[in-house]
């Protein structure tokens, strides 16, 4: 067998290989128990008739192009390990030469993990935690405004016969025409609270409700400014028919021990704002030590240079996209709409996010290389004890979930504690 690699970029190699017709043999007696398996050849069992007679059977040139297959299948596994070459994708092979009774030649194109140089990461690291890290600190204005969304939430609503005034909930009944084509918007029992910007994509939408009591009935149009942040509204004049079908006003709880004991194991207003500071400064430490991460591995990378291999950032984009795609479907959205909403199409989205897939492409192939140079290893016994450990945590059953499914999730568990590893080792993971 004769082999050729041809290095046509830092990621991509064409491979090409020679087989010769007497060590196409093999390959035929392999092809023959195959082809023998999937027929009925009178006199002989599934698999047991003998080259020839398959050969009679199915003709030399289909015998011979199933041998190629065979040959192909074993073939070049052997060479990429063989040559160290290490695949990043499933290769694109092309037969070039089939004849009975000749050799066998075939290309296969492959794209292989980069060449990376590493500088001093250690260094760049450290560094860069020290020049870019930021304490964190919860002030008291957030602990008091995360207090009156507590308030908010637990806030009694009953209804009232008076006007709807901002900080009032109110249940209306409406349709929007446009005055530059057919289609309306309809909404029938829509509940939002005034003020709230909740309809701020509809302009002083809110506002044209205050006044209003139950019963009533208002038309009123408005001239939606243009702003991308408009959708499909954006620019749009637009006539609404509103009924206010009711009027609640929220009764806030008092900030009080009383609010306090709302919650589980706490007693005092005291206790709660030490609760909310402590959740706030935690969540604020895992957003720093992110930014951190993000910015370590940026550093690092303007560096050192290497080709981001194509079909890793069209991976990258296509789990971009059913990211996307998940997120709606959870919200009882579609795809379509969303793109519909934003005036974009897939292959929009694609090359906006082009250049964010190529940076994750760019992180992740950092990690692994240094995850190799440090020996960085993640055992069996760590996978499966984060698996229990997400089972238990999201109640689901693992032993209802396909293999598939568990295959994939090892798979990520895997690349993550890899990951933290190699964060830890660069100061930043815990």
């Amino acid at each position: 067998m004769d082999i050729n690699i041809e290095r046509k970029t830092d990621t991509k190699r064409e491979i090409e290989v020679t087989i010769p017709p007497e060590e196409m043999e093999q390959y035929k007696e392999k092809a023959a128990k195959k082809l023998g398996d999937e027929m009925n050849i009178k006199g002989f069992r599934p698999g047991n008739a003998p080259l020839s007679v398959v050969e009679n059977s199915v003709g030399s040139e289909k015998l011979y192009e199933e041998a190629a297959r065979e040959a192909i299948q074993e073939t070049y596994p052997k060479i990429i390990e063989e040559n160290d070459l290490f695949a990043l994708s499933s290769p694109q092979v092309n037969i070039v030469k089939c004849a009975p009774g000749n050799e066998v030649v075939y290309k296969a194109t492959v794209y292989v993990m980069p060449e990376i140089d590493l500088p001093d990461y250690k260094k760049i690291a450290n560094d860069t935690v020290k020049n870019e890290k930021e304490n964190v600190e919860v002030t008291e204005k957030e602990i008091n405004d995360m207090i009156e969304k507590i308030r908010e939430n637990k806030a009694k609503i009953q209804k009232v016969e008076r006007e709807a005034k901002k900080g009032d909930s109110v249940i209306i009944n409406f349709t929007g025409a446009f005055d530059d084509k057919e289609e309306k918007i309809e909404e029938k029992n829509f509940q939002i609270t005034l003020g709230g910007g909740e309809m701020s994509v509809l302009g002083n939408f809110e506002d044209n409700l205050e006044g209003m009591k139950a019963g009533e009935m208002k038309t009123f149009p408005i001239d939606i400014p243009k702003s991308d942040d408009k959708g499909e509204f954006s620019g749009k004049k637009v006539t609404f028919d509103v009924e206010m079908v009711s009027v609640m006003e929220k009764e806030l709880p008092e900030i009080n021990d009383d609010l306090a004991k709302s919650f589980p194991e706490i007693e005092t207003l005291e206790e709660l704002k030490n609760k909310i500071k402590e959740g706030m400064k935690k969540d604020k430490e895992a957003k720093e030590k992110e930014k951190l991460k993000v910015k370590v591995l940026e550093n690092i990378k303007k560096e050192v240079s290497f080709e981001v291999p194509e079909v890793l950032v069209e991976k990258e984009l296509e789990n971009m996209l059913n990211s996307v795609k998940n997120q709606l479907a959870q919200n009882n959205s579609s795809f379509e709409t969303y793109l519909e909403e934003i005036g974009k199409t897939e292959e929009n989205l694609k090359k906006e996010w082009r250049k964010k897939a190529e940076e994750n492409v760019a992180y992740a192939l950092l990690l692994h290389k240094i995850s190799e140079k440090e020996g960085i290893e993640v055992s069996s016994d760590e996978i499966e004890e984060e698996m229990e450990r997400h089972f238990s945590t999201t109640g689901r059953n693992k032993e209802e979930e396909k293999e598939e499914n568990l295959e994939k999730m090892r798979a990520y568990i895997h690349d993550t504690l890899k990951n933290q590893k190699v964060f830890s080792l660069l100061s930043i993971e815990e």
